[in-house]
């Protein structure tokens, strides 16, 4: 549970228009977070005419709630840089290993996977500011690199395609980074739903 400092709650004006009330207010609120959290809280949520805004008491910027979290623009710029990472690698095993492809329909399929996620990162480069989008192109990469390195089921380990997959990921060192990148995924859904436990919800309860 939050521990409250101080909540300030001002009434403003009301009228009523065409049956229904209209309100508005301002809540003032200077809280911990929870026991995990060394922040404080010091907001100012307005609502104004059906319009609900989040100011910072510190500054006077104003900020629809739940569309921004705090450490968005970390996340941001490190997810763009694992993508933009991620996707120089891929591009880097499918040079080295597509003059391979005619000899084996199993290291073909693979290498179209592949060569997918790069066409995936290329055709999304206007919306790589999107931090979901990010994250679905980076949970993909993961997903990506465990196919490449799944034996196959008739040669298993043994197998040629096996073999020279394996080399080429430990060359480009995409093991190692899907590790990383796993680690990172469950990084920033630990902190996305931290900020979730932080944030007030309203309730729109008309029938």
């Amino acid at each position: 549970m939050w521990s409250s400092k101080t909540i300030l709650v001002f009434l403003a004006a009301f009228t009523l228009v065409q049956g229904s009330m209209r309100f508005h207010f301002t809540l003032d609120f200077h809280v911990q977070q929870p026991p995990n959290a060394s922040d404080t809280i010091d907001k100012t949520i307005i609502v104004e005419n059906d319009r609900i805004s989040m100011v910072d008491n510190e500054g006077a910027t104003t900020k629809a709630p739940m569309t921004q979290w705090t450490d968005q623009d970390q996340y941001n710029q490190d997810a763009l840089l694992k993508v933009t990472d991620t996707r120089r690698s891929v591009q880097q095993l499918n040079t080295e290993l597509s003059p391979l492809v005619g000899r084996s329909t199993d290291l073909a399929r693979r290498i179209k996977q592949s060569m997918r996620y790069v066409n995936e990162v290329d055709a999304n480069l206007d919306d790589l500011s999107n931090f979901g989008q990010l994250v679905e192109l980076l949970k993909k990469f993961v997903i990506l690199v465990d196919n490449l390195r799944d034996p196959n089921n008739l040669g298993g380990i043994r197998s040629l395609e096996y073999v020279l997959l394996k080399l080429a990921l430990e060359k480009y060192d995409l093991l190692n980074k899907r590790q990383e990148i796993g680690e990172y995924l469950e990084r920033a859904e630990s902190a996305w739903r931290r900020y979730q436990n932080t944030q007030v919800v309203v309730l729109d309860n008309s029938t």
